[in-house]
């Protein structure tokens, strides 16, 4: 993506003070001198400065001028919080959207989301802060979702959020310390990965196979490592794009049972229609399963909410963190949501999200396989497929390659425990394939 002048013009008065170019104290050319020098407007100058104000860099003496300020010593930072930057570099440019082949990104397009929101209006009484579980009227549209589903869920059992990424991160703070060890897919969802290095905990992963996690390895990770939480996605997961078998959510429940296990399922599209598989919460009915969701996934990326269910005393745990954290999510954003379930406004955004998505991954799986392409598994009516590559390949050095062409991959090294992967492979997001540089480029990797 191009930058604007403005920020061409910071970058490189940025660059020359933190390098020593541009020294402590010295001034800076005036806005006319500057606007000559850059051939910008002395509007954009002051915006310029003004950002290097903010930004530390430089300082503003009245009458006299701007001047370069002290450049703070750079900081090193902990090893948990470096470890965990390294691994979020995908989510950086899918947010940055610096490519025009977004094969890789992990969200559908934004004109297949909702892109005008109507006007809400507060009842008497929901102009404050609320109960910290969230709006009743979101959590009843909730529990009704689950009761349709066949689960039996209560408003009490549930929690509004900040989105799936948010009640994530309360699950991690209430239920681990330093130096604990969960279990998590592998692979699995990469951006969770982070949260424990951050929250310096030890992650094993368990393996993931076409009918969902390995339940046997899961035994043994779970005896060895005394782990009290593990971390899955019933549904269309995230990379693999495959969904649990009701045999092996029966088999994980009875591992979760003997050992004493939380089992994490988080599922950002539980609300998108037609998905195969089995729902652990199914079988579980909230006993040891902790249900994240979100609405972001198909309302829009730009709408942070999401919930967890889990059962009463547990929600009302984590209820009590969120209220120490954040005191409370958005009532507007989870009336605004509210209205639109209750309208069938959200019901309709979902099957058009189906209508749309189902003829775009039947024609990617064919191209694909027609190049000669196989397939980690045939995905479960989801967004993602898990693309495998020629052995030989590295597929972080294939995406590097394929960013130089202004093409977003995801490599599927980032989405294992270790970091790297026995097999080459690369997520794709059916919604996102069909662009003709795309397959040129895969056709050259045969």
């Amino acid at each position: 993506m191009s930058q604007s002048k403005t920020d061409r013009i910071f970058e490189s008065l940025r660059q020359q003070i933190e390098t020593g170019d541009l020294a402590e104290g010295a001034k800076l050319m005036s806005l006319r001198q500057a606007s000559d020098r850059y051939g910008a407007s002395k509007n954009v100058i002051v915006t310029v400065y003004d950002r290097l104000v903010a930004h530390g860099l430089a300082r503003s003496q009245r009458g006299s001028g701007f001047y370069v300020a002290r450049v703070a010593p750079t900081i090193a930072e902990p090893t948990h919080l470096r470890e965990a930057s390294d691994t979020v570099s995908l989510l950086h440019v899918q947010l940055d959207r610096p490519y025009k082949v977004l094969t890789g990104d992990g969200r559908p397009p934004e004109n297949w989301l909702m892109t005008n929101m109507p006007a809400v209006n507060l009842p008497t009484g929901e102009g404050g802060y609320g109960s910290p579980h969230g709006l009743m009227a979101l959590r009843e549209c909730i529990a009704a979702s689950q009761i349709a589903a066949g689960i039996t869920a209560t408003p009490a059992q549930i929690v509004t959020t900040f989105g799936a990424n948010n009640a994530l991160d309360l699950v991690i703070r209430r239920f681990t310390r330093p130096g604990d060890t969960v279990l998590v897919d592998d692979p699995g969802y990469y951006p969770l990965f982070s949260k424990l290095k951050l929250s310096e905990v030890n992650v094993v992963g368990i393996p993931r196979t076409p009918r969902g996690p390995d339940p046997d390895a899961l035994d043994r990770a779970a005896q060895t490592h005394r782990a009290r939480l593990f971390f899955t996605q019933s549904l269309a997961q995230n990379p693999t794009g495959c969904s649990i078998d009701l045999p092996t959510a029966h088999a994980i429940l009875k591992v979760a049972d003997r050992h004493d296990l939380l089992v994490i399922d988080d599922d950002p599209f539980i609300d998108l229609p037609g998905l195969r598989g089995t729902r652990l919460a199914a079988l579980d009915q909230f006993r040891r399963v902790i249900q994240i969701g979100s609405y972001s996934k198909i309302f829009s990326p730009s709408l942070r909410c999401g919930f967890l269910i889990a059962e009463p005393e547990i929600a009302a745990s984590l209820a009590e963190l969120k209220m120490i954290l954040a005191v409370n999510s958005s009532t507007y954003t989870e009336r605004l949501i509210a209205e639109a379930i209750l309208s069938r406004r959200f019901a309709k955004l979902g099957a058009s999200l189906k209508r749309r998505l189902d003829p775009e991954r039947e024609e990617g799986v064919e191209k694909l396989t027609q190049l000669g392409f196989d397939l980690f598994a045939p995905p479960d009516h989801g967004l993602y497929g898990f693309v495998l590559l020629p052995d030989g390949l590295n597929d972080m050095e294939v995406s590097h390659e394929a960013a130089q062409q202004g093409i977003l991959l995801a490599p599927g090294s980032l989405f294992r425990v270790s970091g790297v992967s026995d097999t080459p492979s690369i997520r794709v997001n059916w919604s996102r394939v069909q662009d003709s540089r795309f397959y040129s480029f895969m056709r050259k990797l045969l």
